[in-house]
């Protein structure tokens, strides 16, 4: 996962919220979308990647989104940041 470029990629924890399964230093780039990473890694810490309800949260920014489209970079995701990830989750 990631996008060709100049950019560099850099490194994330992932935090399944609903069963607290992490998956540590997941390479990321800043364009790409949670989708994608959902797509890499959402075997790794226990997540339906279809699963029409999931939530995204920024654990150091408190910031979350249900948006697949939204990228890393727009959810402010930093070097060393938590993103959780939580399926099935009752979106307000």
């Amino acid at each position: 996962a990631g996008v060709a470029g100049s950019e560099e990629a850099f490194e994330i924890d992932l935090l399944n919220k609903i069963t607290g399964t992490t998956y540590l230093q997941a390479a990321v780039y800043g364009a790409n979308t949670l989708r994608q990473v959902l797509q890499e890694y959402a075997i790794d810490i226990g997540v339906n990647p279809l699963d029409h309800k999931i939530l995204f949260e920024n654990k150091r920014t408190g910031v979350c989104t249900n948006d697949k489209n939204e990228t890393v970079e727009r959810l402010d995701l930093q070097k060393g940041d938590v993103l959780a990830i939580s399926d099935n989750a009752d979106v307000a």
